[in-house]
């Protein structure tokens, strides 16, 4: 049996492709993880390969210098042919060592996701920071019988897989602050990016109640929003500043304002300690949970006056149809809100949804300058496995054929409404994302920004010029 405190648990971020939003960015999940195995004493290392700029042979030699026990793998969907690859090389290297895969792809497909892992001996449906360590306990103790009672494992068991209930915990705090010691947040430093230099990410809940037909937050953390104190939020952010150095959060958070209470509280509690730090959220609110005081709260708290929006189409019928719980009236109100509050709103938008015609995007684009917005995102739409809409294209027949998990990465155009070709759909969204740019509010706005302009010219970069690539896929 191996000794306890001799045995070694390596996390890994697996490399990828870098570029179309695959940009370098902390391992929040593995993060927490390795705390979860810290406290019950086991040593824990986290390998992220895209920032170390490791490849597979030098993830090879990697194991070989580090020889663990336990190779955790987060996988992506985007990054699933990685993460294959990376298994059958750890169990090349060593049979012995046990794998585990968890992470987005997993949690939405388990069962279509462990019969390509043939590398992996286990996997984890969902939030693994209690069952992870309950499956390494029993793989050290050799308790029988264990794996059925791990929560979210994902087991064989006479060559059928098990899928094991997964858990959503209630008291967030108890999982503690993730392993910054581990992660290194200075080292994530990129231009035109999230984290670029003094800038650290944190999530302070988990769940999304609502129901998207094209969104997958809920398939890993719930329907159900559980908070993080703002006690224990605070904690981290101190952290952050005093021992790293980092002068501005982003609260990675799907739903930072569903809960206007405990939003509120959060940002008295930065008004009284006096952090004099900068906040802002990349992923977006929700407009239905805004209102006046919350919104003069936030600024006085140091909330960026740039806030996204998730707004997505301009097509009443497409926002019924995609179930976003929103109207055109109800934007247009509270979009108006975030100004007359000194916020500049940038607005979030998808294209392609199954059934939207050349005309309902058009109508996106029309809605997106009548907002006056001063920056917009038109994104394809991914078809993310696992969602509302993924399951009906499947179960229709109605996946591309050439649809690849690998392929679902940002501003990939890799399914279009019937009627409309690829190349057309591609052509239809260059055209918009170019006459919404043009207007000279949007690129006064970039220009206050360097950031920003840095990562609006690699967006620009990615949609316009890597046209001949893009075309070849076509045909």
């Amino acid at each position: 049996m191996v000794k306890h405190r001799n045995f070694r648990i390596l996390l890994v971020a697996p490399y990828k492709n870098s570029f179309l939003g695959m940009a370098k960015f902390p391992p929040l999940g593995l993060g927490y993880l390795a705390t979860s195995l810290k406290r019950q004493g086991y040593t824990v290392k986290i390998l992220d390969c895209l920032q170390a700029q490791i490849d597979s042979s030098k993830y090879r030699r990697y194991l070989l210098e580090e020889e663990p026990d336990v190779v955790g793998i987060n996988s992506w969907s985007c990054s699933v042919n990685e993460v294959k690859e990376m298994l059958e090389i750890t169990k090349a290297v060593d049979r012995k060592i046990t794998t585990v895969v968890g992470g987005p792809h997993p949690s939405a497909v388990p069962y279509e996701a462990m019969s390509y892992f043939t590398g992996a001996d286990f996997g984890f449906k969902g939030e693994a920071e209690i069952g992870l360590p309950m499956l390494v306990d029993g793989l050290i103790n050799k308790k029988e019988p264990y794996l059925s009672k791990v929560p979210g494992l994902l087991w064989r068991e006479r060559g059928q897989l098990i899928v094991n209930q997964q858990i959503f915990y209630e008291r967030l705090d108890d999982f503690g602050i993730l392993s910054w010691d581990l992660v290194r947040p200075a080292e994530y430093a990129q231009k035109g990016t999230i984290v670029s230099g003094d800038t650290a990410p944190i999530i302070t809940s988990r769940g999304c109640p609502y129901l998207c037909t094209f969104c997958s937050p809920h398939i890993v953390s719930g329907r159900k929003i559980r908070l993080r104190s703002p006690g224990h939020i605070i904690k981290e952010i101190k952290l952050l500043k005093e021992e790293y150095g980092i002068k501005r959060i982003a609260i990675m958070d799907e739903n930072f304002t569903f809960s206007k209470e405990h939003t509120a509280a959060v940002c008295h509690k930065i008004i009284q300690e006096k952090i004099k730090m900068r906040f802002f959220l990349p992923n977006g609110v929700r407009l239905n949970t805004l209102d006046k005081e919350l919104l003069s709260l936030m600024k006085k708290a140091g909330f960026l006056a740039n806030i996204a929006v998730g707004i997505e189409s301009g097509s009443e019928r497409v926002l019924k149809l995609i179930k976003k719980g929103l109207n055109k009236e109800m934007i247009k109100t509270k979009v108006r809100l975030l100004r007359q509050s000194g916020f500049r709103p940038i607005g979030y938008f998808i294209l392609g949804f199954p059934t939207e015609t050349k005309k309902e995007m058009y109508e996106t684009l029309k809605f997106a300058k009548e907002l006056k917005l001063y920056r917009a995102a038109f994104s394809p739409l991914l078809i993310l496995p696992g969602t509302e809409i993924y399951e009906y294209l499947k179960k229709n027949a109605e996946l591309p054929t050439n649809y690849s998990f690998s392929s679902l990465v940002t501003d990939s155009v890799t399914y279009a409404p019937s009627g409309i070709t690829l190349k057309e759909f591609s052509n239809i969204r260059k055209d918009i994302v170019f006459k919404f740019n043009l207007q000279f509010r949007v690129l006064l706005d970039y220009m206050r920004d360097w950031n920003s302009f840095v990562f609006a010219a690699v967006k620009f970069f990615s949609i316009f010029l890597r046209r001949k690539k893009v075309e070849n896929a076509f045909n």
